[in-house]
């Protein structure tokens, strides 16, 4: 089972129900057994710091995602609670992505925060191979 994390450090009301979801059918499509995922919602103005600093890229993104793993294959004992790593998520940039892709915050939210999870499980989007893989995974994750 994944141990989920929730923490919003903004204005905006979102459940946590609609990530929890997310964990619960996640856990059944990739087989996790258990695991740790933290998710925090943040400004445009954090996510920015964020990426500048650890992807040197200097403008807020939608979402990160640092995987405290590698691969697809993690191996797990026992014992094992795995902190698989922390999504952050611009509670700004899902707004207007929410709007000019026409659907619900919550959707966008939803959308992000898979991608977020899949990051930490290995897959990527590098090539058009990678990036078709992890679409893949991610319309299974949402259906």
């Amino acid at each position: 089972m994944i141990k989920f994390l929730f923490s919003n450090e903004t204005d905006v009301v979102i459940s946590k129900k609609i990530f929890e979801k997310i964990v619960g059918k996640s856990e059944k499509v990739l087989k996790v057994k258990k695991g740790e995922i933290g998710l925090t919602l943040i400004s445009d103005k954090k996510i920015h710091e964020l990426n500048k600093q650890y992807r040197k890229k200097d403008k807020p993104t939608d979402v990160l995602s640092f995987a405290y793993t590698e691969g697809k294959n993690m191996a797990f004992t026992k014992s094992d609670l795995l902190q698989m790593g922390d999504i952050f998520i611009s509670i700004d940039t899902a707004k207007r992505q929410a709007e000019e892709h026409k659907h619900s915050l919550q959707k966008e939210l939803g959308i992000l925060f898979t991608h977020g999870v899949l990051h930490l499980f290995g897959y990527d989007h590098g090539n058009d191979k990678e990036e078709a893989e992890m679409e893949k995974w991610a319309k299974k994750i949402l259906e």
